[in-house]
């Protein structure tokens, strides 16, 4: 296109190389100069000046400026230039101004001319086609189908028509469902979405596997282009850790058992691996940890399908009642990944009942020298009847003590209930007037009908404090009473009359 009015002077069309001009290229032009006139022409400049993304490079003497000295009537000359194109251009034309100027010879003067010509080079952007995947999408699970989001961005310069993707599948991964998606045309910097769904074989090991898919589309210039990619698809098994058997010695647990010993085994029933397993249970009552933080576990790596066994140690409480308790069990682990996970299970332990057998009064005051009637009141505060209750002494050699009756049957105590059991002591005439300790032995058989035959022992101590005969006043109060007597007497007879 000419801007300036028709000179003695013409520029030919632009000539260049490649015809078919991309971003990045080297384009070389040449331009025809004809002297149009019958005049003679000399000193003609020929400079051209481009815009973005033209880029002129260094071919003569003065970078962007061709010289022909003289030019006769009629004669032509062509003159040269370089340009570089930049690699982000778009598709479309763009200017190249070409600035001419001349000295015109006449007969009588010489004259001086200069004008513009303008011209349009198109520019065929490359469309470049790739596909984006967020990393933490690539994720499929043995015996799953998942849906992957992934989009398709036209990264390139120019427009790319007639868009396909195309999946493959191998031995464990299979797409499902469409297999082939159409995406139209794509713009430069242009995304679309394509959803994949695929399917992974049960047996599938944990790794890495690769989906094949295709790229489809035609270029500005017409042509169909593809280009094959492979998107990685990485397979890790779930991970599904439980408790899957509990085991307790003593195999029935009862109120008031301490160091209980629970054997918990934790298994992973996914396909994936589990690191770094840490298990902790959790007591509350009428649980508690038989000693700090003793209930804290590291067991390792579990595979998958595979099972590890991890035991704990807990007190019970003595008045605890009877019944299911669920312990909770908080299990942490790491995945393949590195990622912390966590998770509760629950350890169902049945706690039986007991009878539980305390003492109502615990200390007794006997006399030296004496056979002394022990009442002893005994309370079933269990939630189990006691059958055959029976409370025995337990003689100690260096105490100053007989039992003619040591032992007494109370019978059955139903749980609440009270009973008395007798025992008889006898104390040396020349014991000590002190506190001592004796220690009772209780026995008693569960409740039968429940199908408890077991035998409760239990010992208890009693204190008895020993008096000796008359101990119980002093000899200071006597002589208090008797000097209380006398001046009582004194008194009387002074106040009796005289006769």
């Amino acid at each position: 296109m000419v801007v300036a009015s028709v000179e003695a002077l013409s520029l030919g069309e632009l000539q260049y190389y490649p015809q078919v001009i991309h971003p990045g290229d080297e384009v070389d032009l040449w331009i025809k100069v004809t002297n149009d006139e019958d005049e003679e022409l000399k000193n003609i400049v020929i400079s051209v000046t481009p815009h973005y993304p033209f880029e002129l490079k260094q071919v003569n003497p003065k970078k962007g400026v061709a010289i022909i000295h003289h030019l006769n009537p009629g004669e032509s000359d062509i003159v040269y230039f370089k340009l570089h194109v930049d690699e982000g251009a778009t598709s479309r034309d763009y200017r190249v101004d070409v600035k001419v100027s001349y000295n015109k010879v006449g007969e009588e003067e010489v004259t001086y001319h200069s004008w513009t010509k303008v011209y349009y080079l198109p520019v065929h952007g490359t469309p470049n086609l790739e596909i984006e995947i967020d990393n933490n999408s690539l994720l499929s699970t043995p015996g799953k189908t998942v849906t992957i989001p992934i989009f398709i961005y036209n990264r390139g310069t120019g427009r790319a028509r007639d868009c396909t993707l195309s999946l493959g599948g191998n031995k464990y991964l299979s797409p499902v469902g469409s297999t082939k998606f159409y995406l139209g045309t794509m713009r430069p910097q242009e995304g679309k979405p394509v959803n994949l769904r695929l399917y992974t074989q049960v047996d599938t090991p944990e790794g890495t596997y690769l989906i094949p898919a295709t790229l489809s589309w035609i270029d500005e210039d017409g042509r169909r282009r593809s280009e094959k990619i492979d998107i990685g698809i990485r397979v890790q098994g779930d991970v599904l850790l439980s408790v899957s058997n509990v085991i307790t010695s003593p195999r029935e647990i009862k109120p008031g058992d301490t160091y209980v010993r629970v054997d918990v085994t934790v298994s992973n029933n996914g396909h994936g691996e589990a690191k770094d397993v840490k298990v902790h249970l959790k007591t509350s009552y009428p649980f508690r940890d038989s000693w700090s933080s003793g209930n804290f576990k590291g067991i390792g790596t579990l595979k998958g399908g595979e099972s590890k066994t991890v035991s704990f140690t807990v007190d019970v409480d003595k008045y605890a009642p009877s019944g299911h308790y669920k312990l909770p069990l908080y299990i942490e682990y790491l995945d393949a990944l590195n990622r912390k996970h966590n998770t509760t299970e629950t350890v169902d332990i049945y706690l039986k009942s007991k009878p539980v057998l305390e003492l109502l009064s615990k200390e007794y005051t006997v006399k030296a020298g004496k056979d002394n009637l022990l009442l002893i009141g005994v309370k079933n505060v269990g939630n189990e009847k006691a059958e055959s209750v029976r409370i025995s002494a337990i003689r100690n050699s260096a105490q100053p003590f007989d039992y003619p009756r040591k032992s007494d049957t109370i019978g059955t105590l139903n749980p609440g209930e009270n009973g008395t059991g007798a025992i008889v002591l006898s104390v040396d005439r020349d014991a000590v007037p002190k506190e001592y300790l004796i220690t009772l032995e209780i026995r008693a058989v569960g409740d039968r009908e429940k199908g408890d035959d077991n035998v409760y022992v239990t010992q208890k101590s009693i204190k008895v404090k020993v008096e000796r005969e008359g101990d119980g006043i002093p000899l200071i109060v006597f002589g208090v009473i008797g000097l209380l007597i006398v001046a009582g007497i004194v008194y009387y007879l002074r106040k009796k009359p005289l006769h």
